[in-house]
């Protein structure tokens, strides 16, 4: 009985870890300047959409490392994907 307790407190644990670390896309940020945003968020990734200024996302918060670069998650609509910069996005206030 204690092992059977004990497992299902790492479980749960776990649980926490993975889903409590999840760096989705949130927020509503306006696209200010083309933005290229990549299939992957590998070096070598090829551009599978180019954001244009006036477009509504939703941005990670934080980087994923690969390499060289740096990337982040971005949801545009129906279309997702990874960007390596953020600078070009500004917070759309009252979101």
């Amino acid at each position: 009985m204690k092992f059977l307790l004990s497992a299902a407190l790492s479980a749960l644990m776990l649980l926490a870890v993975v889903y409590g670390c999840s760096d989705a896309p949130k927020g509503r940020w306006k696209v200010t300047a083309p933005v290229d945003v990549y299939a992957d968020n590998d070096d070598g990734a090829p551009v599978a959409f180019v954001l244009q200024p006036g477009e509504i996302c939703a941005l990670a918060d934080g980087w994923s490392y690969q390499k060289m670069f740096r990337f982040k998650r971005v949801s545009c609509s129906e279309r997702d994907g990874w960007i390596s910069l953020d600078s070009d996005f500004e917070k759309v206030l009252g979101a």
